[in-house]
């Protein structure tokens, strides 16, 4: 096998295994939605998904309530090793 046909299957095998292996973050998107909104929907959802006031501010929240509020508010989450445009970082 050539170096360069080998270095394409490699290639291929890593991306598979990339794709099965779930690598990457999870981000939200919402089609339509703009940065402003996912921050104000993120931060209204951890102050009712946090246990108290001030934990909300630190990113102390109930992850499924935190989820749950989400989605409830039309976002979605997915696993991206390289988010595309609209997708953003919540509280993980």
């Amino acid at each position: 096998m050539s170096p360069a046909r080998f270095a394409g299957a490699a290639m291929g095998v890593a991306l598979a295994i990339v794709s099965l292996g779930g690598c990457g973050k999870f981000y939200w998107g919402k089609p339509g939605a703009s940065q402003e909104e996912f921050v104000r929907d993120s931060r209204d959802c951890a102050r009712a998904a946090a246990p108290t006031p001030s934990a909300a501010e630190h990113g102390i929240v109930y992850d499924e309530m935190y989820r749950a509020y989400l989605v409830n508010h039309g976002w979605k989450r997915e696993q991206h090793v390289t988010p595309p445009p609209g997708w953003y970082r919540g509280l993980e």
